[in-house]
């Protein structure tokens, strides 16, 4: 039997064309991601199967230059446009679902503490504990100036300062406004809580200010299970910080390793351990030669100028208006440096000219590709050498069509050689994902010294 055992979940984003812009091949069933039965389907599918959690990216603005100008692809070929709201979808897929655990990105440069705090206060309620947080400093800077009205574009490094303010005062909300039994509910006495037990938060920082009392009953985790994905050295110091479980994006198995042992080790210092889902993108066919031709065709599937509208979106940077053979070394976004660095420091894409042809099979993660048996050994070989704890499975044709195969043919194999759960994981998603036997998060976590 393994060591351990893999968490499942599956990466989307709530628009036709995430990361694996295929939305207009026939395959793909993307184009009706507007549709509420597109994504019951889809969860419905993911809990019968298995899977931990549905994972929802997030994307504030659209892919536009430093002027504002949008380029004609990012309409034309639906280039993180159009995409809705991913928090107005849970409550829904709560309720289409009990088992299935939900986690939505959420960023401290574009939100407000208090109305955060309370939205996944009421997601961690509507879900009866299976919410979860992943935070990011956002990587649309311009989205931030030109559509929400903030003064000036923060820069990279003070996003973290400001994140970090952020989640202290969104912890002290969570885990200090109410005591455990602070809620009566004494009808004959009329008393709904003790007023001694609700306590007044007061915090006036650097970046926000708050002085009242919180009007969120505790939920069953009280905080969301803390998902993080930065790679730059601030990143780390926040992921080992605050996070439980960290996002990676590696495509080989020593890299991932070293960035995993590293981010285990600051965790370590102060006694946590982490649980690490690393990105896959899987096909599975009935030869490796048919596996590998579907991939090429998804390889292939951006056009040049949605590709550059992409990197555009992701980065802050437009390549649309470089030289094919400008080195990506020389450039210095202000944007997402993470993301940024997964290709500069790419050998496979060391131009502007490389990158726009091979977007697709040198972003995300691990690729998997060849029949259920090999894409069977490949994972767990990722799993095993990577020194990773599961995978967030991310995208090809759009909902669950990107998954079907993976989950008939390829999860009763690892189910065989005991890499996955005879039967699906329950409880809260703090409990499916980590070591804690209770919903609530565990010392040595900082939240916790905001408790009564």
């Amino acid at each position: 039997m393994p060591e351990k055992q893999l968490v499942l979940a599956a990466y989307e984003e709530f628009t036709p064309n995430f990361v694996n812009h295929t939305w207009h091949l026939p395959r793909s069933i993307s184009h009706r991601y507007s549709e509420l039965g597109f994504w019951q389907e889809y969860v419905r599918e993911l809990d019968a199967a298995g899977f931990d959690f549905l994972f929802l990216a997030e994307a504030l603005g659209y892919p536009m230059t430093d002027d504002g100008a949008v380029p004609d692809a990012v309409i034309r070929e639906a280039v993180q446009m159009p995409v809705l709201d991913p928090v107005a979808l849970i409550s829904a897929l709560a309720a289409t679902v009990d088992r299935l655990g939900f986690v939505v990105t959420a960023s401290t440069t574009s939100q407000v503490p208090y109305l955060h705090a309370r939205t996944f206060t009421t997601l961690d309620h509507i879900t009866a504990g299976r919410i979860g947080w992943n935070i990011v400093t956002t990587d649309q800077q311009n989205a931030l100036t030109r559509l929400l009205g903030m003064d000036a574009v923060v820069p990279h490094g003070e996003r973290y300062d400001r994140a970090t303010e952020f989640v202290e005062l969104v912890l002290q909300l969570w885990e200090g406004a109410w005591e455990d039994d602070a809620v009566v509910a004494d009808k004959a006495a009329r008393v709904y809580a003790d007023p001694a037990k609700v306590h007044r938060i007061r915090h006036d920082g650097r970046y926000f200010s708050l002085d009242g009392y919180f009007p969120a009953t505790p939920s069953p985790q009280r905080t969301p299970t803390l998902f993080q994905a930065g790679t730059s050295d601030r990143g780390k110091e926040f992921a080992a910080a605050y996070a439980e479980c960290i996002f990676t994006s590696y495509r080989d198995t020593a890299s991932a390793a070293a960035h995993i042992g590293d981010l285990r080790a600051r965790a370590r210092t102060d006694g946590r351990e982490l649980v690490v889902l690393n990105g896959v993108s899987v096909v599975v066919g009935d030869t490796t030669a048919e596996a590998e031709a579907e991939r090429a065709d998804l390889d292939a599937a951006p056009s040049r100028d949605a590709a550059a509208a992409l990197f555009l979106g992701w980065t802050g940077v437009d390549l649309s208006a470089l030289g094919h053979d400008t080195l990506l070394a020389d450039l210095d976004p202000q944007g997402s440096k993470t993301t940024f660095a997964l290709w500069g420091d790419n050998p496979a894409t060391p131009t502007v000219g490389a990158l726009l042809d091979q977007i697709t099979s040198e972003s995300g993660g691990f690729k998997a590709t060849g029949t259920a048996l090999e894409v069977a050994d490949q994972l767990e070989a990722i799993a095993r050498d990577g020194d990773i704890d599961g995978f967030l499975m991310e995208c090809t044709y759009g909902g669950i069509e990107s998954h079907r195969r993976f989950i008939a043919e390829v999860m009763p194999i690892l189910r065989e050689r005991g890499l996955l759960p005879a039967e699906p994981r329950g409880g809260s998603l703090r409990e499916r994902l980590t070591a804690s036997a209770t919903p609530r998060l565990a010392a040595p976590h900082p939240a916790v010294k905001y408790r009564h």
